[in-house]
């Protein structure tokens, strides 16, 4: 037997295959195919959110912010608020992107810098920390708004664009809890 016939042989047996198999063949060739389809569907229509977060700091504090970080997420730093010079507002601080920040609550870890008069006074760098539930985050909201106010408290908000949803100007404006207006 030469080696064309073995060829035609073969190719007869694999014909034979397909024509009484093909449509198994199709179906398990097809499978891979339509489970990411509907994957890409899910994800489109009905996945929670998900991606990558911008950290945005904004400070009331009479302290400036070395740093501070939301469930391991590290974010920036502020200066002192200073409610008595006409150009600084209540943001004056930081974005960092991209991270992921998940949790039904949120740990938020910062560290209290101090000024010169502040040093001179005694003061010194502390680290403080405080958990508090997280806001439910909807799907295009890629910006977690840290609010942090005198008192140790912290305010945290999601939005969609650059404006806090607290801050007034904000499309998608929410008035902050009872608890955190400043006394």
């Amino acid at each position: 037997m030469g080696f064309w016939e073995k060829v035609e042989r073969v190719d007869a047996a694999v014909a034979r295959f397909y024509a009484r198999r093909k449509v198994w063949i199709w179906g398990v060739v097809s499978l891979p195919v339509l489970y990411v389809a509907g994957w890409m569907v899910w994800v489109m229509l009905w996945a929670p959110p998900a991606g990558g977060v911008t950290l945005i700091i904004h400070s009331k504090l009479d302290r400036p912010i070395l740093g501070f970080s939301v469930n391991g997420m590290a974010g920036g730093n502020a200066a002192a608020h200073n409610p008595n010079h006409k150009y600084t507002s209540e943001s004056g601080g930081a974005t960092t992107c991209c991270g992921s920040v998940r949790g039904k609550t949120a740990e938020v870890i910062w560290t209290l810098d101090v000024t010169g008069p502040q040093y001179d006074a005694g003061m010194r760098p502390e680290q403080r920390r405080v958990e508090i539930p997280m806001p439910e985050r909807k799907r295009g909201e890629n910006d977690l708004h840290v609010h942090f106010l005198p008192g140790d408290r912290v305010l945290l908000g999601w939005s969609d664009n650059a404006f806090s949803p607290y801050d007034p100007r904000s499309p998608n404006h929410t008035p902050p809890p009872v608890n955190t207006e400043e006394q």
